[in-house]
């Protein structure tokens, strides 16, 4: 327990203990108040707390306790707790994991909090329960297994999801947000107490209040993620989201000074074109500034892969998982640097906007087809295929007819045009035989998904699944990052109200005038500049990708080499479908483009994996 924990900026590690049980806890300074903490802390009852992240209103929370106006989150946790239990869960908002050991009931409760940013990792024999924030605090104690479970790496190397409180090793389990966990003599107990409904229902009497309504809630989402002892900073691009929230964030925090983060393509560097996207931020991004004179803008590039991308293994060490995207983390490494140089504790991003305020409403499109509500899709569909410059014909497949499709159907359907084939062999690397010799298809099967990443036609129920089976994915690699360089990254579009409103709404309301994203563009209306919100390109992450993959294609032949011996990676990755891409390397970025996703996705994450496996198979170090 006196180990130290592997992670950047946190002090040093306390420890309480006593016959049964001991907690260990390694304070990060982010907020002003942690300075005061000092965990594990007893409480006068005599249980033990350990607590990490933030309370959204701790000043009013703490004198409605009965608390001191600067009561450390902990103890203001802890009260709450003591005096309302778990019927009042709900009622202690914010971004924060706990866990409560009472000695005299011989009780473990460990709690996060609905939609953090934050997963508690734990295993359990009969005689004893581990647990703690990172896989690679777990893996210190030697009791605890770090055997690869082939089916969960098959899972997650295919970017699909059955059991989101599945990791990558047997016997180890997560505790997601809005769950509570019980551990004593009976057991281990899990409940989930928050989470977001599809069936519930938001209406309001005109557009116009939607829209109100909505930025509200955004600029709240906003207020709740600035609490920090230094002015976060933003993962800023020209696209609606992040610039929703820094423009937020300006106007709350003016005239205090709020740092941007944008990584854009080397100067000179040749990009292929592609349409509907655009590769330059940079002008969006001074529009804004120019809106918010507080904002100052920091651009970044690199001109080589990052050393997270050549040599993976201190990422592998932190956080104790293979990292989905690694040649996008590596894109984004010169920002996170600087960011880390300028000392942010805090970095906000707009990565849930797109499921929420932003939401397309593409997929509301299917939902009136099954509702019978034929008058709506008629209405609005020729105004989005004309805004998107489709054809009628081509947006009614692919936004309504192809979705409704059942899973099984379309699952079928891939075998019969790939003899075979499993469907998820189509977006990885993976052989078919492993798939089916761990049961991969068998499991999406029981989840309702067909292997292609459909997952269902129903449009709130697509986005409950982004927004919480998928975002436990997303939630290991951002503790992760906040492991390796020091600081936490928060997203105001998972604020629980806000998603929660989002979610609620009808779906018309995101295609208002046959404009995607309508919602957004009207919400935010005050906060942004014309030339940003008329804006319906996308912007490019790394753009310059090829040139980033070619700098790379001599390590990855190398690895492929290598993964030949290493029998899990041997039996589970297709290395010959791999060797081939090597091999017919395209000449230039423009031939490129045509498979972007073979070599831009889907290799570097074949490589990623297998390094993982070959770093994991090297023993518990």
């Amino acid at each position: 327990m006196d180990a130290p924990f592997l992670s950047t900026g946190l002090g040093k590690t306390r420890v309480w203990r006593d016959d049964s049980a001991a907690l260990a806890h390694a304070q990060q300074i982010v907020t002003a108040e942690d300075r005061a903490e000092r965990q594990p802390a007893p409480d006068p009852a005599g249980r033990v707390i350990v607590f990490d992240g933030h309370l959204f209103e701790p000043s009013a929370t703490a004198e409605a306790l009965g608390l001191g106006p600067r009561t450390p989150d902990s103890r203001i946790a802890a009260a709450w707790l003591d005096r309302f239990g778990d019927e009042g869960l709900e009622g202690l908002k914010g971004d924060y994991c706990l866990a409560i050991w009472d000695p005299r009931e011989q009780r473990l409760r460990v709690i996060v909090s609905p939609m953090a940013t934050r997963i508690v990792y734990w295993h359990a024999r009969p005689k004893g329960f581990w647990f703690a924030t990172t896989l690679s605090a777990l893996h210190q104690f030697s009791s605890v297994p770090r055997t690869l479970d082939p089916l969960q790496l098959a899972l997650q190397f295919t970017a699909t999801v059955a059991d989101p409180a599945d990791t990558l090793y047997k016997g180890i389990r997560l505790v997601p947000p809005g769950t509570t966990l019980t551990a004593d003599a009976r057991g281990v107990r899990e409940r989930a107490f928050w989470r977001l409904d599809p069936r519930r229902r938001v209406t309001l009497r005109t557009p116009e209040a939607y829209a109100e309504a909505a930025r509200d809630l955004l600029d709240q989402a906003v207020q709740r993620t600035l609490r920090s002892a230094k002015a976060p900073g933003v993962l800023l691009s020209g696209g609606l989201d992040s610039s929703a929230v820094a423009a937020s964030a300006a106007r709350q925090l003016d005239p205090e000074r709020l740092d941007t983060y944008t990584v854009e393509p080397p100067p000179g560097e040749a990009l292929a074109a592609r349409d509907g996207w655009y590769d330059r931020e940079r002008p969006y991004i001074d529009a804004l500034a120019a809106r918010y004179p507080n904002l100052n803008p920091h651009f970044c590039h690199s001109t080589e892969p990052a050393r997270v991308e050549i040599d993976p293994t201190p990422f592998f060490v932190t956080g104790g998982r293979s990292q989905f995207n690694a040649n996008h983390l590596g894109w984004f490494d010169p920002a996170y640097r600087l960011a880390q140089r300028h000392g942010h504790a805090v970095m906000l991003t707009g990565g849930s906007g797109n499921l929420t305020l932003s939401y397309s409403g593409l997929r509301g499109l299917g939902d009136f087809a099954r509702h019978g509500r034929l008058d709506q899709l008629l209405r609005y569909l020729p105004g989005i295929a004309r805004y998107r410059g489709r054809t009628l014909r081509s947006t009614l497949k692919q936004e309504v007819l192809r979705p409704a499709l059942p899973p099984k159907l379309r699952a079928a359907l891939w075998r019969r045009r790939h003899p075979g084939e499993e469907p998820s062999t189509k977006y990885a690397a993976i052989r078919s035989d492993f798939a089916a010799r761990v049961g991969l298809g068998t499991t999406l099967e029981a989840h309702g998904d067909d292997g292609l990443n459909h997952y269902t036609t129903d449009s709130r129920k697509l986005v409950v699944h982004h927004m919480e089976a998928q975002r436990v994915r997303t939630l290991e690699t951002m503790r992760t990052i906040r492991a390796y360089y020091g600081f936490e990254v928060r997203d105001p579009f998972a604020d629980p109200d806000l998603a929660a409103f989002c979610l609620a709404i009808p779906r018309e309301q995101y295609l208002l005038g046959g404009v995607q994203r309508s919602l957004a563009r009207r919400a935010l209306a005050d906060h942004l500049p014309p030339a940003l919100l008329a804006e319906r390109g996308y912007g490019r992450q790394n753009p310059e990708w090829f040139a980033r993959m070619t700098a790379q294609r001599e390590s990855f032949a190398a690895e492929i080499e290598r993964l030949a011996n290493t029998p899990l990676a041997a039996e589970m990755l297709d290395l010959p479908r791999l060797k081939q891409l090597i091999d017919n390397w395209p000449q230039d970025a423009a031939a490129a483009e045509a498979q972007r996703f073979a070599y831009a996705q889907m290799l570097p994450r074949a490589i990623q994996t297998g390094r993982f496996i070959r770093w994991c198979e090297g023993g518990n170090q």
